[in-house]
């Protein structure tokens, strides 16, 4: 599925060296360390969106180390969600896959009816539930989570971590979340790694 050999990146100080993960089909694994220890940096050398100092990035058997973001075939969700205002829901869901049945995906994150939604009229939790949805939109085979939860207050927080884990346990897509909050990582993930 997913495998991370001997990852190495530092700016000015060490992030992470030799980090290693081995990522099965459905499995769901929460990176946690203090704010500063290169949790999310990590996530954008997976994703293609920062280089790697050295390492290897194995996803279904392909060495993608080098490949672009666009073509690695990996979803990241963000702390706070990416979306266009100057779209609706719908139009920023067709962002992920153009010839989507939004409905569907909408049912499938508990946001039926929201297509003509306008993006500055969402919650918090909705926003990530839209930016969701546009990531499994594009089919990725791994989904990259950074502290997604951590904006929210803790009730609603508790919700959307809930119904996440079940949607990708449903669809068997792997997922990595990185946070600093241990209690998050627990009820999310399958397994713990912490990096300090």
């Amino acid at each position: 599925m997913l495998t991370c050999k001997g990852l190495v990146k530092s700016f000015d100080k060490v992030l992470f060296n030799d980090f290693n993960l081995d990522l099965q089909s459905g499995e769901i694994v929460a990176i946690t360390g203090p704010s500063g220890c290169g949790k999310t940096t990590l996530l954008r050398c997976i994703c293609g969106l920062e280089e790697l100092d050295e390492g290897q990035i194995i996803l279904d058997g392909i060495d993608i180390t080098n490949a672009i973001a666009e073509e690695r075939g990996i979803g990241m969700i963000f702390q706070k969600p990416v979306l266009y205002p100057h779209l609706d829901v719908e139009g920023n869901l067709r962002l992920g896959s153009r010839d989507c049945d939004t409905a569907a995906i909408l049912a499938e994150v508990e946001l039926t009816g929201f297509e003509r939604r306008r993006i500055e009229t969402l919650s918090g939790g909705e926003g990530q539930r839209i930016a969701l949805a546009r990531a499994l939109l594009a089919n990725p085979s791994v989904l990259l989570l950074d502290e997604p939860f951590s904006s929210l207050d803790e009730e609603l927080s508790d919700k959307l971590l809930s119904d996440v884990r079940e949607l990708l346990k449903r669809r068997n897509c792997p997922a990595v979340l990185v946070t600093h909050n241990l209690d998050v990582a627990k009820k999310f993930a399958d397994s713990v790694i912490s990096i300090k």
